[in-house]
């Protein structure tokens, strides 16, 4: 029987299968060996192809470290669209706290992320992935003021919080449980239960910052202007 030339169009998805294949064979290799043990030879060998094959679908490594950042961009994308569309009539808080359970679940199946995002090496290594790390940051940043302040208006929060000040703090659980399980080895299977804890604790501690705080931030407010 004559053999059946591949379409283009199942070429182009197997492309996007084996493209698929390698960034998850990435993320992988760098929960089990460290994001700056991941070599192409190493990726090469665990898919069974050679190197060349892991250069057809990427040009160069920083390369394929964008995509693996772009996954990552894709999948917190999922996890706010979620958050602010199928949990739209809940209240800010609510949703928010589906957005940081929604986070850590991602650490929690995908323990490499924590490790990606940790990685100096490759931030310096590849300027233009750096780059691309602070923009998904503004972004994110962006998602969780607005539900912030929308708390804020709604009366879930204190007039007088600091929406900088309790950003900062959101992104401090996530990387405090990050740093557990990439760095302290925490079981992945407590994440996400440690995540709606600590999100206790972040609306309590707004919720009762101390008079005497209050007052100096408003003076700071007042000096700047």
């Amino acid at each position: 029987m004559p053999e059946v030339a591949s379409s283009p169009g199942r070429e182009r998805l197997q492309a996007e299968e084996r493209k698929e294949q390698i960034v998850q064979t990435v993320l992988r290799l760098v929960h089990e060996r460290g994001a700056d043990s991941v070599s192409t030879q190493l990726i090469a060998d665990t898919i069974g192809r050679s190197q060349g094959a892991v250069f057809r679908h990427f040009a160069t490594k920083e390369a394929l470290w964008t995509e693996v950042l772009v996954w990552l961009q894709g999948s917190l994308e999922g996890v706010w669209t979620r958050a602010l569309l199928e949990h739209g009539d809940e209240s800010p808080l609510a949703r928010l706290e589906t957005i940081v359970v929604g986070h850590v679940g991602l650490i929690e199946k995908f323990p490499a992320l924590a490790k990606v995002v940790m990685s100096d090496d490759l931030r310096h290594r590849y300027p233009t992935l750096n780059e691309q790390f602070q923009r998904l940051h503004i972004r994110y940043e962006r998602q969780v003021t607005d539900l912030l302040k929308e708390a804020i208006r709604l009366g879930q929060l204190p007039k007088s919080t600091n929406v900088s000040d309790a950003a900062i703090l959101y992104f401090c659980i996530i990387q405090g449980l990050g740093f557990q399980s990439a760095i302290a080895r925490l079981h992945s299977s407590r994440l996400a239960s440690l995540a709606s804890k600590m999100f206790l604790f972040f609306v309590r501690a707004l919720e009762n910052v101390p008079a005497e705080a209050k007052t100096r931030q408003a003076d700071s407010v007042q000096k700047r202007k």
